[in-house]
Formats: structure tokens, C-alpha cells, sequence
């Protein structure tokens, strides 16, 4: 082959793979699977995000926040948290500052040692919280625009540390536990200032051979994005 066909060659085989790429990438909005948003992969920030919410005590804890008056509790760095309900529907209005990636939490379960002390290596605890979300289903709109593909971006955490306070969502005694977590999240590239408006959630039948009951969240986020 000649120098001016190899070079040819080459590319062809380059923008070959560039069109993977864009094939690849689901939802322009949304940081993809094999990207480390804002310097984290996607496992990361589900840990990132569960040590947030779990240092939350009940008494103003984001989960049971119906009006969307604790969006803002706790949240620090590049990455805004946004989650779902402890069960059924809501709608939630927050002011979001300019440039910060944006966390969704579709559906997901977390399994700890302190909730389940026969947990012992890591393969256990993937299994805990994948039996928790057998069957599940999720969804997820930007701005009335439905996003695609969304069972791609089930995502399992590394094994992380947290530290629950007194009155903590696990319901369960202060102190330090070691938890793994499994389920759908999206990680949105910063929003355009202005209005928008966020709906996500999912559903999870239950199974009485694993003990799973029937779960479901919607909640929609009116947010507003400002400098």
C-alpha cells in the first residue's frame, strides 16, 4: 500500500471510530458511562451521593422534602444531587446554581452492613441491592424532551464508608457503616440559566420469593438555574 493510501486508510478507520462514539452517546444532555464527569466516574458520584444524603438527619433529609425546601441542604462541589421520594409522587421547586453538573437519581437501593450484618464481600452486597431492584423500570424528561436508553446507565458504586448521624433515613443507630449501592442514574451537563423543568422515577414490582415489596417514585423538579 502507498504512503498516500495508508494515510487514507488511517483516516477512514479514525472517523470510523468517532462515529462509535457519537453513537455511543445516548443523550447529548448527559455525561456519558465511560466519562468521569467532573473528575469522578458514575460509581463514584453514587457513593458521593449516598454519603450526602445519608449525613442528613430525618428532620430536613432531601427524600421526605415535598415542596422542594431542602434541595440545598448538605450540597457542596461541582454536582447537584436530585433524587426521588421514599415512595409515591411529588413536585419540587429549586434553585440550582449556574454551572453545576446535575445528578439524577432515577431508581436505585443501597445495602449496608449496619442494615444487613451477614454482608461480608463485596459480591454480597452487589446482590443485596440488585435483588432489591429486580424487575425495575425507570424513566426521565428534560425540559418535556424524553431521554433514551435508559437502561444503560445502571450503574453499581465501590464499596464506600458513611457515617450516620442520629435520626437517620436508615432508621438504624449512629455510627459508621460500609455500604454498596446499585441502580439507574444520569449525570446532566451543567443547565442553561433559566427555567427548566425535570421529571424522573421508576417502579419496582414486588417478589415474594426475595422478601422486594412494590416500590414506585415520580417526582418532577422545577428548577430554577441562576448565576
Amino acid at each position: 500500500m502507498s504512503v498516500i493510501g495508508l494515510i487514507g486508510a488511517i483516516l477512514a478507520l479514525a472517523a470510523f471510530d468517532i462515529h462509535l462514539a457519537e453513537a455511543d452517546n445516548y443523550n447529548p444532555s448527559v455525561y456519558g458511562l465511560d466519562t468521569k464527569p467532573f473528575g469522578s466516574s458514575y460509581g463514584q458520584w453514587s457513593a458521593n451521593y449516598w454519603n450526602w444524603l445519608s449525613s442528613i438527619p430525618n428532620e430536613n433529609n432531601p427524600v421526605g422534602d415535598e415542596t422542594g425546601k431542602y434541595c440545598n441542604v448538605a450540597q457542596k462541589g461541582p454536582v447537584w444531587f436530585l433524587l426521588g421520594t421514599s415512595g409515591g409522587k411529588m413536585e419540587r421547586t429549586c434553585t440550582v446554581p449556574e454551572g453545576k453538573g446535575v445528578f439524577l437519581v432515577l431508581l436505585d437501593a443501597e445495602c449496608s452492613n449496619i442494615e444487613f450484618p451477614k454482608l461480608r464481600t463485596e459480591a454480597e452486597f452487589l446482590q443485596c441491592a440488585r435483588q432489591l431492584n429486580e424487575g425495575a423500570s425507570v424513566f426521565a424528561s428534560v425540559d418535556g424532551m424524553a431521554l433514551d436508553s435508559l437502561e444503560k446507565y445502571r450503574v453499581e458504586s465501590p464499596l464506600f464508608n458513611m457515617t450516620l448521624p442520629s435520626d437517620n433515613i436508615l432508621g438504624q443507630e449512629p455510627g459508621n457503616a460500609t455500604a454498596k449501592a446499585e441502580g439507574w442514574y444520569l449525570v446532566l451537563e451543567p443547565l442553561s440559566p433559566g427555567a427548566h423543568e425535570i421529571r424522573f422515577g421508576g417502579s419496582v414490582l414486588g417478589n415474594p420469593s426475595t422478601g422486594t415489596e412494590s416500590y414506585a417514585t415520580d417526582v418532577t423538579y422545577h428548577l430554577d438555574v441562576s448565576g
